[in-house]
């Protein structure tokens, strides 16, 4: 007994340096393979998908011995105690090697995944994240009894600095056919806000919704699609299919297909200034009548929260009708239009709106 105790505990010594845990009670290799995946863990993945697929042969016998495998007549607590411990080692003896495939499966997804994130277009990865995450959430619908006060006493609203300069840029810069690189998200909405304003009152939506698309699908301008030469102005990355007779620039950019991001080399419409860019945009979701029915051009009567309604249906009505592939499309837009640069503008204008 002596023996067999020492050759179990120098066993587990052998393991234990190796980071492996070979026989289920070895809590030290457990420990070392914590590190070890801590310091490298692209080279734990293996040891620890192995030690998920172990735990995961144990339940299945467990649950097969509840089946009637046993004989009753054996039966009592310290059998069962021992039968999980067996069952137990089982599973690690069972997951070495080949194993069942599981281990393997999982290794091979998490590779995939990492092999994805560092793509070549990992920029169109890097602006979703910077659109959708980096900006704290707030709830989608506007409390009217807070916008009613907001109006009645302009003072406790937000102030921005430089707001009337911002102002006369907005005025400005829109209009004309030079490329404006923008330097933060509050900058982008300032200046695009009047022609999303535009469009927002011919589709029936809030100018926020427009905004907010506009900056999820650039990422606050920073990625707006050009060629060598020139900017094309899309700020709402629309392709140009066989309906388009405009100038077009050709970009690789990532669609879900099945479910799966997937690269695909498309053309995508060019304009000649931003102004443009609203325009189209306007005329694409009118004139398509996949999309044309969730705009609502008679919203003068709406309060508030039945605009907050309209504006998610709107949103999520035209993803469903085949916008985007990108499955969770809608609610990204959603958690832009809840940002801090877009729902400081709002105010902003409910303050101007006021004087």
């Amino acid at each position: 007994m002596q023996n067999s105790l020492s050759y179990r505990y120098q066993l587990m010594s052998l393991n234990s340096m190796e980071s492996k845990t070979d026989i289920y009670t070895d809590l030290n290799g457990l420990q070392n393979l914590k590190v070890s995946a801590r310091k490298d863990a692209k080279s734990a993945l293996p040891e620890v998908a192995r030690q998920f697929e172990a735990v995961m042969i144990s339940m299945m016998i467990k649950n097969l011995r509840k089946t009637g495998m046993e004989d009753p007549i054996f039966k009592s607590q310290a059998m069962d105690s021992y039968r999980d411990m067996y069952d137990q080692q089982l599973g690690m003896e069972l997951s070495k090697g080949q194993g069942i495939g599981f281990a393997k499966t999982i290794v091979e997804q998490m590779q995939y995944q990492a092999s994805q994130q560092s793509s070549q277009n990992g920029k169109k990865i890097a602006l979703e994240q910077e659109a959708s995450y980096t900006m704290p959430v707030r709830r989608h619908f506007i409390d009217p009894y807070a916008v009613k006060l907001a109006k009645s006493n302009p003072d406790i609203l937000p102030q921005t600095p430089n707001v009337s300069q911002a102002s006369e840029i907005s005025a400005a810069i829109p209009t004309a056919t030079s490329e404006v690189k923008f330097s933060s998200p509050e900058q982008f909405v300032e200046i695009l806000w009047p022609l999303a304003e535009k469009a927002a009152q011919q589709l029936g939506v809030s100018t926020e919704v427009i905004i907010s698309q506009a900056a999820l699908e650039t990422g606050w301008g920073k990625y707006i699609i050009s060629d060598d030469k020139k900017s094309s102005f899309n700020l709402f990355n629309i392709k140009a299919d066989q309906r388009w007779s405009g100038d077009k620039v050709e970009k690789v950019s990532d669609e879900f297909v099945r479910g799966k991001r997937v690269q695909q080399k498309s053309n995508f419409r060019a304009y000649g200034s931003y102004e443009q860019s609203f325009t189209d945009y306007v005329r694409f979701i009118k004139n398509n009548s996949r999309y044309s029915e969730y705009s609502n051009k008679n919203n003068n009567n709406l309060n508030e929260t039945e605009q907050s309604l309209h504006d998610k249906a709107y949103v999520k009505g035209i993803h469903n009708a085949g916008y985007a592939t990108d499955p969770n499309y809608a609610n990204k837009v959603l958690r832009v239009l809840n940002s801090e640069p877009v729902q400081n503008q709002r105010l902003n204008q409910l303050k101007l709106a006021s004087k």
